[in-house]
């Protein structure tokens, strides 16, 4: 570390004459630490004509390439300043600190040092960080905590199925709206302080627009503003004292260096440039594309799209650890941790001594913690919004400016400035989330331009999903399967096999029964239930259509539960289609009793589908255990993604009373149930095995092509669809029947677990479709039916007795029959 002392005095007033008549004195009131001010930033002329000029920063990482250590530096040192100012703590080593911002190449060294020492806050306190500029300021400030710290920054994407929860406006800004999201919408609820970071306060509006909207939705005691600069006038200051007293607030102003600022001459709309960007030499650089989280997860999804102002959508998701949704004390050390592990990677792909690492946009702070974990010789800033005229003249803040189409917002310019020609060897750019190709191409003939020969874009959140097989005998319009074929890859076993398997410990979903071909018996019964029941089966699906538009409209995607809720899933589109000429999207998922539902499915739609609702469906309900399995799935993938995803499940059949949405409740046969794949698009029932599964496959399936003559899948469809045209009356009248489901069935599939002392309730299997499956699947020990006489029950007793398994009489249940599976254990 190189020896420095601070001055002992530094001039009051400085002035900088920018460019033609454009004139900015600066009257410095408070310096405590004696920072010298051509430490901070320069000056420059912007192209905006509410305000002609601009501090480029020299600490911020945006305009002007930094040691990242520095610009974590000053995130540390307006953290201990807070700290001082509002608490009255003693913050040691914060003139240290201030050296490494001074002499920035001794940056690394002290914030090493200090890394460890972080700051307790007393309370718990909310930061917001202003996009874009202060983002990664706002962040370093949050770092510097130990405990009791949330971050999160404002926005200016438009988010889609997002609320935001406050809305404000930047005055002279080049993009003035503002938004904040939030994940956890109970935050702002609390009365913790809220603590606004940005580089510099002018005249302070911007922070008294974002308290006002606050509070008059949160309102609360205390709030903080902390930048590195305060240029505010003592009318500005006067402002806040009216607010403090109109609000009954209190509001703390805390800054490095503050004073006021005289401007003369009017905003420059015009300047011949002589910033020297010519190509030299003719380079041809070689630019990889680098997916950063393609073999090894980093960091967390945020699987929210955005809509720009074209009206374009780009589903990739975001990143948590961003921010831009917040984030509290408890993710700090994993952040640190992964953008260590990053940088130690990109630091092997260096191939020189200068490497430049360049932020996009509001994606400013994890660019930049990883870049300072990429060794010696690398310099850090980001494009940014702002037009800025480029003059190559000393102590200007712009030398050279390269402009180009937004790749998130073609009709937005981006810029980047002051980056040498052929200086750096390396340059690493990173973007949160991928885009489509081509909207690079701007950016990459900009990226041309500079004389390096090594540049590597980063994109650090993409899906990485696995296209779905192409499977199933259904036609390609009435659905889509999202499931990976493993028709040559996964053996069968027998039942009985499967079944001492089972009870084992193995999990179900991790073997396949054998499929056999179906005898003439269950064709029989197909074919019978089926004419017996046509009509019954196309109200039905009426009536659960009808309550699914009620309730959530016509921008839904149709999810069915593979397998048996894909054919009624089938049905419900064409329902729809029959009746409102609208034709939904269909997708087939799976979900697993105990492993939960398929994530990668879920995302896959979301991309697809991201301004419409998922809407799932299944066969019919047994005890509720799927209904509960998807209830848990949908709020742990809210945990983990942050998208709310409506857990109700649409059933054609709820004799359970498990689910509001529903086409009846009465316990009878649905044809599909009687002959598994060939009933079923031959496709197999859902299968996650580690071994044939991989992170990015969708759950497994085996497609039997080998039984298509038996297939009977689409002539089941067909024959319900031909029937909607004779039931509309019976629709109309059933539909207007709703209740809440009140479990009742699994109150006595309770009853009968203790009656016959069955120790694992999954061994029950209630109703006529599940004891159908028992007794074609499983290894049954009994057969229970609410009374023999019911002319639904015929081919259940037809079953048993072929089956020889005992048929009783169990009159108190809600179900008309229910099968008892025969515990294996111990044989």
């Amino acid at each position: 570390m190189k020896d420095k002392t601070l001055p002992v005095y530094l001039p009051k007033k400085y002035t900088y004459n920018i460019l033609k008549d454009l004139c900015v004195t600066v009257n410095i009131t408070k310096n405590h630490y004696n920072i010298p001010i051509e430490s901070l930033f320069l000056m420059a002329a912007r192209k905006n004509k509410k305000r002609g000029f601009l501090f480029v920063s020299k600490l911020l990482g945006k305009h002007i390439p930094v040691f990242p250590h520095a610009s974590l530096l000053t995130g540390v040192a307006l953290a201990r300043e807070y700290m001082k100012e509002v608490y009255g703590e003693n913050t040691f080593l914060t003139k240290d600190i201030i050296d490494g911002l001074i002499n920035q190449e001794d940056s690394k060294y002290i914030y090493e040092r200090i890394k460890e020492q972080y700051i307790e806050l007393p309370e718990q306190t909310i930061f917001i960080g202003f996009a874009e500029t202060a983002t990664a300021l706002g962040h370093s400030v949050y770092d510097a905590f130990s405990k009791n710290a949330t971050y999160i920054h404002t926005t200016r994407e438009n988010i889609i199925n997002l609320d935001s929860v406050i809305n404000f406006e930047e005055e002279h800004s080049h993009a003035t709206t503002h938004r904040l999201y939030l994940l956890d919408k109970e935050l702002l609820s609390s009365k913790a302080p809220v603590v606004l970071v940005d580089d510099e306060i002018t005249t302070g509006k911007t922070a008294i627009n974002i308290i006002k909207a606050i509070h008059k939705a949160y309102p609360r005691k205390e709030y903080a503003i902390v930048s590195i600069l305060d240029w505010r006038t003592d009318e500005d200051k006067k402002r806040y004292e009216e607010l403090e007293k109109s609000l009954g607030i209190k509001v703390h102003t805390v800054s490095l260096i503050s004073g006021s600022i005289e401007v003369e001459g009017k905003p420059i709309t015009d300047i011949e440039a002589n910033d020297k960007k010519t190509v030299k030499n003719n380079i041809n650089p070689v630019i990889n594309i680098y997916k950063l989280q393609e073999k090894e997860v980093f960091f967390k999804s945020i699987l929210f799209s955005s809509k720009n102002t074209l009206g374009q959508i780009n589903a990739s998701p975001y990143l948590k650890e961003t921010a831009r949704f917040g984030i509290t004390s408890k993710d700090r050390d994993y952040i640190d941790r992964e953008c260590k592990r990053i940088g130690n990677i990109l630091a092997n792909m260096r191939k020189g001594k200068n490497t430049l690492c360049l932020g996009t946009g509001e994606f400013m702070y994890i660019p930049m913690k990883i870049a300072a974990y990429m060794g010696e010789g690398v310099k850090y800033h980001s494009s940014t919004r702002s037009p800025i005229h480029p003059y190559d003249k000393a102590l200007y803040g712009v030398k050279n400016a390269f402009s180009f189409e937004s790749f998130d917002d073609p009709s937005v310019m981006n810029y980047l400035y002051n980056i040498p020609y052929g200086y750096y060897d390396d340059l690493f750019l990173f973007l949160e989330r991928e885009v489509e190709k081509e909207r690079l191409n701007p950016l990459i003939k900009v990226l041309n331009q500079l004389g390096i020969y090594n540049i590597t874009i980063i994109i650090c959140s993409h899906y990485n999903i696995s296209n779905p097989s192409i499977m199933g005998s259904y036609d390609k319009e009435d659905v889509t399967f999202l499931l990976k074929d493993i028709s040559n890859v996964m053996e069968e076993r027998g039942t009985k096999e499967r079944e001492e398997a089972i009870q084992k410990g193995v999990h179900y979903s991790e073997m396949l029964p054998i499929e056999y071909k179906p005898s003439s018996e269950y064709i029989d019964l197909f074919y019978t239930s089926l004419k017996e029941s046509a009509k019954k089966l196309a109200t039905a699906v009426g009536v659960v259509a009808e309550k699914i538009l009620r309730n959530r409209g016509y921008d839904i995607v149709i999810a069915s539960l593979a397998r048996a809720g894909t054919p009624i899933g089938i049905l419900i589109k064409r329902y729809i289609a029959y009746k409102y000429n609208i034709n939904v999207f269909h997708y087939s998922i799976s979900i697993i009793r105990g492993k939960g539902i398929d994530e990668n499915a879920i995302k896959y739609i979301l991309k697809n589908h991201p301004n419409k609702e998922i809407q799932f469906v299944d066969g019919w309900t047994g005890k509720g255990a799927i209904t509960k399995v998807l209830h848990k799935a949908c709020k742990d993938f809210q945990e983990k993604y942050g998208i709310y995803l409506n857990d109700d499940l649409a059933v054609l059949a709820d004799p359970g009373c498990c689910v509001s949405t529903f086409g009846t409740r009465e316990d009878f046969l649905i044809a599909s149930a009687c002959l598994n794949a060939t009933v079923s698009g031959l496709v197999s029932r859902t299968v996650h095995r580690k071994d044939l599964i991989g992170p990015n496959d969708f759950h497994g399936a085996k497609y039997y092509k080998e039984l298509e003559e038996e297939d009977v899948s689409k002539f089941f469809i067909d024959t319900i669809t031909n029937e909607f045209q004779n039931v509309e009356e019976d629709i109309n009248k059933q539909v207007k029947i709703s209740s809440d489901p009140t479990w009742a069935g699994l109150k006595d599939i309770e009853k009968i677990q203790k009656e016959f002392k069955i120790e694992d309730i999954n061994l029950i299997k209630p109703g006529i479709g599940e004891t159908t499956r028992v007794l074609l699947r499983r290894v049954p020990w009994k057969i229970l039916v609410k009374k023999k006489e019911n002319p639904n029950l015929k081919h259940i007793l037809l079953l048993a007795k072929e089956k020889c398994v005992p048929v009783e009489i169990y009159s108190s249940m809600t179900y008309e029959c229910c099968g008892l599976i025969k515990p294996l254990k111990g044989k």
